[in-house]
């Protein structure tokens, strides 16, 4: 066990001092009794894999997991390796698409929903491949309120204004009902995947509610994200009752709730296919 583990151990524990003590008079004890010296190092060696858990949600709880990038997207890397199983062990809440475009991807509280072509909320198996996602550990650091006559413009300005850093990477997670919100969804692709994102979202099924409550989740990035990601807000909507859902345009609300978490660190993971490393990725910025 090295240093590292055992200074880890005196943060988590109650009194690992005490722990050590007794772990220490035990070895030297010479009349010590061998089963409740086994039977308490059963348990500290329990507690260890436990503890590297806890260390690693530590270091993950300021990360964003990006699976491929948006470039590719963009030109026609759209079968992506990775299971949306395997996606959910990175985070509870995110945003992305799956395999040909196959609808909009929803993460909220560690489930994934698809919303398909026609506009119906599902929740897809662990076995469902994803081209493209954004998703992380969501623990907010704090919480805005906006009231008034609230749109997607007025919405955007306000946080840009109340962001701690307009350098560091954020997650957020919005309620309230909204008068009006207009989602957009997508439409299933079919090889030779050789359009442009504006192009295959140009005709993309439009989805429209009023007086519907629910919840916004998404990221913030900053302008220098360049084609990784979308630099600003890209949000997604869920309604609470699952009727509706998709990639946010356009909303009016009075009132809503503004929870944030402040990001630092960002880890890609690029697809290991055959179609992500012979794609020929165009010159012209992505425009999404």
């Amino acid at each position: 066990m090295n240093l590292k583990i055992f200074r880890f151990l005196s943060n988590k524990l109650i009194n690992w001092q005490r722990i050590k003590k007794q772990f220490y008079s035990t070895l030297n004890c010479h009349n010590f009794n061998r089963i409740k010296f086994t039977y308490n190092m059963k348990k500290l060696l329990l507690l260890i894999p436990v503890l590297f858990l806890m260390e690693c949600s530590s270091d993950e709880k300021d990360m964003i997991f990006h699976y491929s990038v948006l470039k590719a997207l963009d030109n026609g890397v759209l079968e992506g390796n990775m299971k949306t199983g395997e996606l959910k062990q990175h985070g509870d809440l995110g945003l992305g698409t799956f395999n040909k475009l196959n609808g909009e991807m929803i993460i909220l509280d560690h489930v994934v929903y698809r919303v398909s072509q026609e506009g119906k909320i599902m929740q897809p198996d662990d076995e469902t491949l994803v081209p493209y996602s954004i998703i992380t550990f969501y623990h907010q650091d704090d919480t805005l309120s906006l009231s008034g006559e609230i749109n997607y413009q007025a919405l955007k300005e306000y946080v840009d204004r109340r962001v701690p850093s307009r350098n560091l990477f954020y997650a957020f997670r919005i309620s309230g009902e909204f008068e009006y919100i207009k989602c957009g969804g997508a439409n299933i692709q079919e090889k030779p995947y050789n359009k442009s994102l504006a192009q295959m979202l140009a005709d993309r099924p439009v989805y429209e509610g009023k007086d519907i409550k629910g919840t916004l989740v998404g990221f913030w990035c900053p302008a220098y994200i360049g084609d990784i990601n979308t630099a600003g807000f890209h949000l997604h909507f869920l309604s609470d009752d699952h009727s509706l859902g998709g990639h946010l345009m356009e909303f009016t609300a009075l009132s809503l709730e503004i929870g944030y978490d402040a990001k630092s660190e960002y880890k890609i993971l690029l697809p290991d296919t055959e179609d992500f490393s012979k794609a020929s990725f165009r010159s012209e910025a992505v425009n999404y």
